[in-house]
């Protein structure tokens, strides 16, 4: 008989894929849990069933305990800053007024109480008065620097706060200057803090597919999800840059005067730039790539889950396992580097280095 621990605390040092830990349980406690050596196996999975729905309804009873003096704690935190009063009718003539699901009463899953809530934590923390808000810009830029929120999150976030600012001040009657929206300096800090958590969020990257490995798996993979890696080996897509392939909103090929042709697509997940440069070219330069051309026309395509990817192309493999050989690719069909990074959509060859070129793989011209 064993016991096993999903929590944190016990699992930290497991290198499995779903962390846990397991240790035996001593004989000499059987009786005391329930067992005896009399019991079948039947009898024995039943009992062990009332255990774990026994330690299940103990450890939600703790965790709403500590919920409940959480907000507690966090109540008398906001009554501080937010009094209930101002709260409740902020709410009811802003809040109300975004938010499309009130009347049936969904308020709370709605994306503008969302970010409200979110707004509240800010001006929580910053323990700042709106009326000086604006004479502590660069002290908030560093809050959200710190938390390592998007840059359109942030702004959303903004937008609340210095609604409240205006509200609160204009009950106070005291003066009010909106933070403005960071630009410059501050503003790359913020997208910088952002893209590095993104980097660091995945503990393993995802090991690369080949056109070599691709090619001895077609056979056993269903079409559709063959053509979707297809497409993100030989074009090094985003998988949700694959996936957008079906709105035609969203890429376009254009014929160069030299009659080849140029794939355009467009970033979605490049919040940060204007629209008109989010896109990126890929030109069509193997006849692989003029395959993958024809699939994107028929739109036979379709994402296959992250355990489809795992059975076939091994443990550890991800839905960016094709974008991620993409570069070692196309410098072995010599390609210049700087190249197969704007290729990939990247804005410094930095980040095509250090995230995507495999360190032992090199590639000589000429052989």
């Amino acid at each position: 008989m064993q016991f096993v621990s999903y929590k944190k605390e016990d699992a930290k040092n497991s290198s499995t894929e779903k962390p846990k830990k397991e240790w035996d349980v001593e004989k000499t406690k059987w009786r005391s849990l329930g067992f005896h050596s009399l019991m079948t196996l039947d009898e024995a999975r039943v009992r062990a069933k009332q255990l774990n729905a026994q330690a299940f309804l103990k450890e939600q009873e703790r965790r709403t305990q500590l919920r409940k003096i959480e907000d507690e704690q966090n109540s008398k935190r906001f009554d501080s800053v937010l009094p209930i009063e101002f709260v409740n009718e902020f709410e009811k003539r802003f809040i109300s007024a975004r938010d499309s699901e009130t009347a049936r009463g969904l308020r709370k899953k709605s994306r503008a109480y969302t970010i409200w809530k979110a707004a509240q934590k800010v001006i929580v923390e910053l323990q700042i008065d709106p009326s000086d808000w604006f004479y502590s810009t660069h002290e908030i830029y560093d809050h959200f620097h710190r938390r390592r929120l998007s840059l359109r999150y942030t702004n959303a976030i903004l937008k609340f706060v210095n609604l409240w600012g205006f509200f609160i001040s204009k009950k106070l009657a005291r003066p009010f200057y909106p933070i403005p929206v960071p630009r410059g300096y501050e503003r790359q800090k913020i997208l910088e803090a952002f893209y590095e958590k993104d980097r660091t969020s995945v503990a393993v990257p995802s090991k690369e597919i080949s056109p070599e490995r691709l090619d001895e798996v077609q056979g056993e993979l269903n079409q559709l999800n063959f053509n979707w890696v297809y497409l993100s080996v030989w074009f090094g897509l985003r998988p949700k840059e694959v996936d957008n392939l079906k709105d035609q909103k969203l890429w376009r090929v254009e014929t160069l005067a030299t009659g080849r042709k140029l794939l355009w697509v467009f970033q979605t997940k490049i919040i940060a730039l204007p629209p008109e440069d989010r896109w990126k070219p890929i030109p069509i330069i193997f006849e692989q790539q003029e395959f993958a051309l024809r699939i994107i026309e028929s739109e036979a395509f379709k994402r296959p889950l992250t355990k489809t990817i795992r059975k076939h192309f091994g443990q550890g493999t991800t839905l960016y396992g094709g974008r991620k050989g993409f570069a070692d690719l196309m410098l072995s069909k010599g390609q210049a580097f700087e190249n197969i990074s704007i290729w990939m959509g990247h804005s410094t060859l930095d980040r095509t280095w250090k995230s995507y070129k495999r360190r032992r793989k090199f590639h000589l011209a000429g052989y």
